[in-house]
């Protein structure tokens, strides 16, 4: 069996950074149980190193770890999707406010531009769905680490982990693609003119969208599933 090669980060982390992408693009479903010897196999480790990825996992909301059950994949019910969102739509105005007061914006600008006119080129493209969501995460997260307040900084960090698989599944249409693509645009020229105003409300406006997107996927997928979606997740 091909097993992933590790560099010099420590074992837990790579670990867990492989499992993070597999929950973000889908490979695991919510809900799905993530087992400890099953892991450890294919990464040719201990137990130990699975053990500790799974609880950096748990600390960014992805996993859930249940005494005698072990981990699996965090299900959200359509109300913590939404006051998940509620929250990015006030952190991601804020973001976006801070960007076009910024008197040293000028790099970002540059960087935008680029990664906003490949997101254009994607969007035209109705068979680039995973490269233009792909993308767009991307940028969401070259944002979030230019940010200056830390606490700010974590905190959409982790709401961009808990958001991308949604993300992605939002921008498997190509209509919602074009629309995102529109929104990127409009939030790159408010940041260049310095209109913290107009900033603040496309980010919040695109927030929105991505929330709606996200409660209706949810919703499709608790009625393809024959059930009532997800009870809501104790804390």
């Amino acid at each position: 069996m091909n097993r992933p090669a590790f560099t010099t980060q420590k074992i837990p982390d790579r670990i867990a950074e492989v499992l993070r992408e597999r929950v973000i693009d889908g490979s695991y479903a919510p809900g799905q149980r993530l087992t400890e010897a099953v892991i450890a196999a294919e990464f040719g480790v201990s137990h130990g190193p699975v053990r500790d990825a799974l609880r950096l996992l748990e600390q960014s909301g992805l996993v859930t770890i249940q005494p005698y059950r072990g981990a699996q994949v965090t299900e959200l019910s359509t109300e913590d999707v939404r006051q998940m969102y509620e929250v990015r739509e006030a952190l991601v105005g804020l973001r976006a406010r801070q960007a076009a007061r910024d008197p040293a914006r000028e790099t970002l600008v540059k960087d935008m531009e680029l990664a906003v006119s490949e997101l254009e080129r994607l969007a035209a493209d109705p068979a680039a769905g995973k490269d233009y969501a792909d993308k767009a995460i991307a940028l969401n997260r070259a944002l979030n680490d230019r940010i200056d307040n830390p606490w700010l900084r974590g905190t959409l960090q982790s709401l961009t982990l808990q958001t991308a698989r949604y993300t992605r599944l939002g921008l498997s249409e190509a209509q919602r693609r074009v629309e995102s693509a529109r929104y990127w645009r409009a939030l790159l020229e408010a940041i260049r003119d310095g209109d913290e105003v107009r900033a603040e409300q496309v980010a919040r406006e695109n927030s929105r969208l991505r929330r709606d997107v996200a409660v209706q996927v949810v919703e499709e997928k608790a009625a393809q599933q024959g059930q009532s979606a997800p009870r809501k997740r104790r804390a």
